[in-house]
């Protein structure tokens, strides 16, 4: 059922006129739903982590419709509210918005895939009570378009290695130093020991790369792993001069 716009009373409200709804639906929209607000308040705000303390929940009665709201310490929510809705609206229409970072993309297409028998009017976010938008399925084709790899060809990735995976193929994630994007590195036995004895470290993977039509990495197939000096194999100042002028002495 839908919610009474006269009733809203949370700065972004997710809204979904449905009479019924499985409970794996209910849960996949609301994660989804706190997911990409995580997402934005990070690139707008700048901050990471703080989402859960800048927010307030409300679950709206006699509907399906579950609301946020800022605490007087979120300087950031007209802001967010305003990119979430206005990226929303640039997706429908093919173009991908400025603060949406992967996971929002991906947050995005599952709460426009939710309802795939219904029409394309089941799933709506506020913007307080004044602005809404619609989460066509068209949005899910373009997240699509958007995350699927273009071309490949050798280079090399960069960043830290956070996820080591042993079913069926080999692989491991590393994690962007400034982005936080992920991407996929695909290895053989001969680099597995190599791998599992740098996670949580920084590393180049040099191979062939998977990248996608603006010309984002996601994935390399990997021929060799470089690992960067920890922090104590780096020489101190004092241990560089020490080594500049034991050479110019030579």
């Amino acid at each position: 059922m839908a919610i009474n716009a006269n009733d809203i009373t949370s700065d972004i409200t997710l809204e979904i006129d449905e009479d019924i709804i499985s409970i794996t639906d209910y849960k996949k929209a609301n994660d989804s739903f706190f997911g990409l607000i995580k997402e934005i308040s990070n690139q707008v705000s700048g901050k990471r982590n703080n989402y859960k303390s800048d927010w307030t929940v409300k679950v709206y009665s006699g509907s399906i419709g579950t609301g946020v709201s800022a605490r007087q310490s979120n300087n950031y929510a007209d802001n967010i509210s305003k990119a979430i809705i206005s990226g929303l609206r640039s997706l429908s229409n093919g173009v991908r918005p400025v603060f949406f970072t992967d996971k929002a993309l991906e947050h995005s297409k599952i709460l426009a895939s939710i309802f795939k028998e219904s029409n394309n009017h089941s799933v709506r976010i506020w913007s307080k009570k004044e602005d809404y938008v619609y989460l066509d399925r068209n949005i899910a084709t373009v997240v699509d378009d958007i995350l699927t790899s273009f071309y490949t060809e050798d280079g090399s990735v960069e960043g830290f290695l956070e996820k080591v995976d042993g079913h069926n193929a080999l692989s491991f994630v590393i994690y962007d130093v400034i982005s936080d994007y992920s991407v996929k590195c695909e290895i053989n036995e001969n680099l597995l020991e190599q791998a599992l004895k740098s996670f949580k470290k920084r590393i180049e993977v040099i191979g062939n790369v998977k990248y996608r039509k603006d010309g984002m990495p996601i994935g390399i197939v990997a021929s060799r792993i470089i690992n960067f000096p920890d922090k104590s194999e780096i020489p101190s100042i004092v241990q560089m001069r020490e080594l500049l002028s034991t050479g110019n002495a030579q």
